[in-house]
């Protein structure tokens, strides 16, 4: 196989496996991350990133939380 070959496999083989996309959002009060994702069905869900303000030094808490992304007309 050339390398041409595989270096195209590995982009397919990185294609098949994504989910989704974010962007940094610099907000007025914090910074978080924004976008969107697929569910199991293929669907794109949109939501949001913030950093985990109650995570204590140490701890085995996660680093952000993921929510989903509140539409305009909720």
């Amino acid at each position: 196989m050339s390398d041409e070959n595989t270096k195209e496999k590995e982009k397919s083989d990185w294609s098949k496996r994504e989910l989704g996309a974010l962007w940094r959002v610099d907000g007025q009060k914090q910074s978080y991350y924004s976008g969107t994702i697929k569910d199991s069905d293929g669907n794109q869900v949109k939501i949001v990133c913030f950093p985990n303000s109650f995570k204590e030094k140490g701890s085995n808490q996660p680093d952000i939380r993921i929510y989903a992304s509140k539409e305009d007309n909720e």
